[in-house]
């Protein structure tokens, strides 16, 4: 079986939140926005993501 807190660890979903925010920052370049700039506020967003979805797991982690 696998280890499903392993797969769930921090490094993980930073590059999870890096690949999908960056690949939606160049769908976003389809509808006029400038593509370096969509790509790089799109890989931001997917870190903010990733801290937001780091944090809601060691809440509710404590409360365990």
């Amino acid at each position: 079986m696998s280890n499903r807190a392993q797969e769930n660890s921090p490094s993980h979903a930073v590059m999870r939140g890096i690949i999908v925010g960056g690949s939606i920052g160049m769908i976003a370049s389809w509808f006029g926005y400038e593509p370096v700039k969509a790509f790089f506020m799109g890989i931001l967003c997917g870190i903010f993501a990733a801290g937001t979805r780091i944090l809601h797991d060691r809440i509710r982690n404590k409360d365990n």
